[in-house]
């Protein structure tokens, strides 16, 4: 990933989190917050993030695991059906 810089304020950080945000994460930016004219912070992307799950292999490692629930269908009931009044 190449890394570019950019600097802000830490107005411009205040004001606008989610744009610099996105330039860290998206844009592969770094970028250092200045506060009273002397650099503060530097917000740097994650170089490795961490992998993402398969959950293809998890529901199959697991399917069958619990056993299916029989048909409730034939014993719902519902107020609606009811008979308060004959």
């Amino acid at each position: 990933m190449n890394i570019y810089s950019k600097t802000f304020s830490a107005t411009d950080l205040k004001n606008n989190t989610s744009e610099i945000l996105n330039l860290v994460a998206y844009g592969g930016y770094e970028v250092v917050v200045e506060k009273y004219g002397n650099d503060f912070v530097k917000v740097v992307p994650i170089v490795n993030p961490k992998s993402k799950k398969d959950y293809r292999k998890i529901m199959a490692k697991y399917a069958g695991s619990i056993p299916d629930f029989p048909e409730v269908t034939k014993f719902r009931r519902s107020r609606k059906y009811d008979k308060i009044f004959d």
